[in-house]
């Protein structure tokens, strides 16, 4: 086996591993903070070992290079949104920011152009990952002149989860069904397993929505009534709310 891509699967396991870890754990403790750490990294490194893939593959397939740098530009931001939200769980007004709203432009953008392509070459892998692109590239820019409310950033760090969520299963469970199951599964399996991951990814999110009191910005979106901090009745001004 290629080391490259040894290094790859051994650091997605990691990544699995440690969500159903952090999921777990109760939320606000140290251990949800330490597991949670460990599985943002994972997935940063699941990114970053996508590159040596790309340049030891051959035949060299443009198409499949541009679906996986797109794809690692996708869960590299979203990471990235998983992370700063907690850190900015005291600065509601960075998520109207200018550099949110660009990253958002430029999924959005990508995600557009990656679901012509698919629609153009029958690629229904390419078409089905398109939303993730589409969906929280559009939830940035929609942020423009909104005002955070206090659990503004538990929405976006809730969305983020939500959304690596599919990351880490959807390919998953396409290999395993293709290495145990049937070897000659193409596309179309590899397509349906990403719209099921994605479909419990919804209802995983809006599982958490109703026991955290926070409505998705990604998954269901219509742009959010934005609060003032501290409007929500029982807290205190400016506190912001944790989940558990």
């Amino acid at each position: 086996m290629d080391p490259f891509l040894l290094v790859h699967i051994l650091v997605g396991v990691v990544a699995l591993v440690t969500f159903w870890l952090a999921l777990g754990a109760r939320k606000g403790r140290g251990s949800h903070r330490v597991v949670g750490r460990v599985f943002f990294a994972a997935m940063l490194l699941v990114v970053v070992t996508v590159a040596p893939l790309l340049v030891t593959d051959r035949p060299l397939d443009p198409g499949r290079v541009v679906q996986l740098v797109y794809l690692s530009a996708c869960v590299a931001s979203v990471v990235a949104l998983g992370w700063t939200s907690v850190r900015w769980r005291r600065a509601p007004e960075r998520f109207a920011s200018l550099p949110l709203r660009g990253v958002g432009a430029v999924l959005t953008g990508l995600g557009g152009v990656v679901l012509l392509a698919g629609l153009l070459t029958a690629n229904p892998v390419a078409a089905v990952l398109s939303w993730v692109g589409l969906a929280f590239g559009s939830a940035m820019v929609r942020s423009h002149g909104k005002r955070g409310a206090s659990n503004g950033w538990l929405q976006w760090h809730l969305d983020a989860v939500c959304g690596l969520l599919t990351a880490v299963h959807g390919t998953l469970a396409y290999v395993a069904w293709r290495g145990l199951v049937a070897p000659g599964a193409g596309p179309w399996t590899a397509a349906g397993f990403h719209v099921g991951v994605l479909v419990i990814a919804i209802v995983v999110r809006a599982w958490l929505a109703r026991r955290y009191r926070t409505p998705s910005l990604v998954f269901v979106a219509p742009t959010p009534t934005w609060r003032p901090t501290g409007a929500r009745r029982g807290s205190r001004p400016g506190a912001p709310s944790r989940p558990g």
